[in-house]
């Protein structure tokens, strides 16, 4: 019978860090993963890239008409959601306690799992094919705003290989209109209406493979093009704090709601 056991770890946030949080939006995470880690989840990921397309749970993949497509992504996959749902190492994933324990110390405390998603950059993949937009508008409105969002990065990145990019401070602005894009090429999901206007602001980041970017789910970002010539893969979680509740109509996702800390001390399965 699987049940639930108490870790207990200290929080990598300073007060320092956590201040600047709140004002910028976003905080980075060096060496979040051990190379171990990394391997694991690259592994996790090339199985899932390389499903068959009668895969059952097919259907949560988003695909791009971009070519050439590489051995490793056949299906030239860009997106996707419900990672437990292919393997039990992205269940496992959502209580790592260096990224559970930063995440309570930056929107707790005490956290729930929200959704788990991932972005994968074949080489060519445009800067505009997910442009700026709030991860916000997917959910809002809820009760409060400690919804956030961390990226794993599974491959060194830089802004012109896939890094993410985000405009600080945006999260004060508030839920922004969002509308759909009018690139002939994109992944025709909503983003911020003049985006034109907040795209000057936008920084980005060099990343090593491990590192992980936290950032809140009103800052305003997108994800970066991949001018380099191999896949560039992104792991992203969304927690909230335990009292942060949708208020409308919204998709429920695999996990969402499942307590990942309390009290300072992170959850995950184990055995009697």
């Amino acid at each position: 019978m699987q049940t639930l056991e108490k870790i207990e770890t200290a929080s990598p946030v300073t007060l320092e860090e956590k201040a600047a949080f709140e004002e910028r939006g976003y905080h980075v995470l060096r060496n979040a993963f051990t190379p171990e880690e990394v391997q694991t989840y690259r592994e996790a990921m090339t199985r899932l890239l390389c499903m068959p397309a009668d895969h059952p749970y097919f259907s949560c993949m988003m695909t791009t008409d971009l070519s050439p497509r590489p051995a490793d992504n056949p299906h030239a996959i860009w997106g996707g959601f419900d990672l437990p749902l292919f393997d039990d190492r992205f269940y496992d994933l959502a209580f790592h306690p260096k990224i559970a324990l930063t995440m309570d110390a930056l929107i707790g405390p005490d956290i729930n799992l929200y959704e788990t998603s991932f972005v994968s950059k074949i080489p060519g993949f445009p800067g505009t094919y997910r442009d700026w937009h709030q991860d916000s508008e997917y959910f809002d409105p809820q009760v409060n705003d400690r919804n956030a969002a961390v990226i794993f990065y599974l491959h060194d990145m830089d802004p012109d290989s896939g890094a993410t990019w985000v405009i600080p401070g945006t999260h004060k602005l508030g839920p922004l209109p969002h509308t759909l894009p009018g690139e002939a090429v994109s992944s025709k999901a909503r983003e911020v209406a003049d985006k034109h206007l907040y795209a000057p602001q936008g920084i980005s980041f060099e990343f090593k493979a491990g590192d992980a970017l936290f950032f809140l789910a009103r800052v305003i970002h997108k994800a970066g093009g991949n001018n380099s010539d191999t896949t560039r893969t992104n792991i992203i979680y969304n927690y909230v704090r335990k009292d942060n509740l949708d208020l409308g109509g919204v998709p429920r996702y695999i996990g969402t709601g499942i307590p990942v800390t309390r009290n300072g001390k992170v959850y995950v399965p184990g055995q009697h």
